[in-house]
């Protein structure tokens, strides 16, 4: 569009003029940088310049790979690559086996020894019911008492006080009981518990302190008559049962208002093996611990609320220290034990009660340190185990006679279904029973030898 404006007249002719400057411009520059790079090519003095080319694009990232440089580096990692499970397995054996020794080293922190009063003098009782001369008894009583308790042994008899006083230990002391006579037996309680309630002066010049009923210990006879049960007789059964069963009632009746009243910690000891397999030819034992096992069960509840703890520690084979001579008596009194029957029982029972007495005689026992570690546990530990396994074959036997079939523990136990013995004793075979198959085919020939 036209205008007559001087200024813009102005304007647009400076702009059309200077754009033709600048395009002449550009085109002088051009021709000279052509002229130039020409005369450059064609001089052979000047040196050769090479021409940008793009850069080359990246090489693909080689896999590593680890060299042996003498370490074995390479081969382990390679080995590891091709055992990966195995790897693992190790991995987690050893994180347990570390984890197992940590919780071991706790455990050894636990409280295992018994509190002493302000004045270093020993305040914690217990008391043990079972026979003085019981091998586990008395294990029992000097562990504890190495372990700075009090102990008492609960005696009827002046033969057995007797026995406990010739241990020459001033802190095992024999408590007097007659559970025959009730009203002797509850006087005997009662002086107990004034005892425990009473200040005691350790020595001269001490300040009094009091004792504290920590644990009662009930450890029944583990000798139980044994055989078929028509040839067990009755007073066998009366004896077993008022020995086994009815004194430790006893035992734990008259104690119960001071276990009650101190929270202390009631543990059974019982064997195991004969119960767990129902174990033919010991009926009397299993009877006898089956009702105990009743009685434990209905205690635990019943004085739970009260915070009284009940456990049962279930024992197994054990090292008594006089394992070589019953093995050397056990052959011939299984044999007298078998003459001794009429000849039907015997070729009847016969085999079956030879197979029976050989359970565990390959087993060798374990320590009577297990037991008293077990019944430390149960006096100190915060929370009592309700049922606790120690020694040799407790916990494979309990689990057998739970699981197993009643056929297969049969087989296992050699019982034969009722075979008789005169036609089975030619045929036992030679093996880890060889001895009791041969004691078996003695006592026959001697029968018929007597005959």
């Amino acid at each position: 569009m036209s205008t007559t404006d001087p200024f813009v007249l102005a304007w647009n002719s400076i702009r059309y003029h200077t754009s033709n400057m600048m395009d002449q411009a550009d085109k002088h520059f051009d021709s000279m940088a052509t002229t130039i790079r020409q005369k450059a090519n064609d001089t052979s003095w000047l040196p050769q310049f090479p021409h940008r080319k793009s850069p080359p694009p990246p090489p693909p990232a080689a896999p590593m790979i680890i060299r042996d440089n003498g370490k074995g580096l390479g081969v382990v990692w390679t080995w590891v690559k091709e055992h990966k499970w195995l790897v693992a397995g190790l991995v987690v054996v050893v994180v347990g086996g570390g984890v197992l020794v940590v919780k071991r080293k706790r455990q050894r922190v636990r409280r295992r020894k018994a509190l002493k009063a302000a004045n270093g003098a020993r305040k914690e009782v217990v008391v043990i019911h079972g026979q003085p001369h019981d091998p586990i008894v008395k294990s029992t009583a000097h562990d504890l008492e190495r372990r700075g308790f009090v102990v008492y042994i609960a005696v009827s008899s002046h033969e057995d006080e007797q026995v406990v006083l010739a241990e020459g230990k001033t802190n095992i002391k024999p408590l007097q009981i007659d559970i025959l006579d009730t009203l002797s037996a509850r006087a005997s309680i009662s002086r107990f518990s004034s005892y425990l309630k009473s200040p005691v002066v350790p020595f001269q010049g001490a300040p009094p302190h009091h004792l504290k009923f920590t644990a009662l210990i009930l450890i029944p006879d583990s000798n139980f008559p044994s055989g078929p049960i028509e040839t067990i007789p009755l007073d066998h059964w009366s004896d077993t049962f008022n020995l086994k069963i009815i004194q430790t009632l006893a035992i734990t009746q008259l104690f119960l208002p001071i276990v009650t009243e101190s929270r202390a910690r009631v543990l059974f000891v019982t064997p195991g093996i004969g119960y767990s397999l129902r174990l033919p030819f010991h009926a009397p034992e299993v009877a006898a611990v089956g009702a105990l096992e009743g009685v434990i069960g209905c205690l635990r509840r019943e004085v739970s609320p009260a915070g009284v703890q009940v456990g049962w520690i279930k024992v197994g084979t054990l090292d008594l220290g006089t394992i070589t001579e019953k093995k050397g008596n056990k052959e011939s009194a299984t044999r007298a034990d078998v003459l001794s029957w009429s000849p039907a029982v015997r070729s009847i029972y016969a085999r079956g009660y030879v197979c029976s007495k050989a359970v565990g005689d390959g087993v060798r026992g374990s320590s009577l340190k297990e037991v008293n570690a077990a019944i430390v546990a149960g006096m100190l530990d915060k929370r009592v185990k309700k049922i606790m396994r120690v020694g040799s074959g407790s916990v494979a036997y309990d689990f057998i006679g739970r699981w197993v079939p009643e056929g297969v523990v049969g087989w296992m136990l050699g019982l034969r279904g009722g075979r008789r013995v005169t036609e089975n004793v030619r045929g036992i075979s030679p093996g880890s029973r060889g001895s009791s198959s041969h004691s078996l085919e003695s006592s026959v020939e001697w029968e018929r030898v007597d005959k």
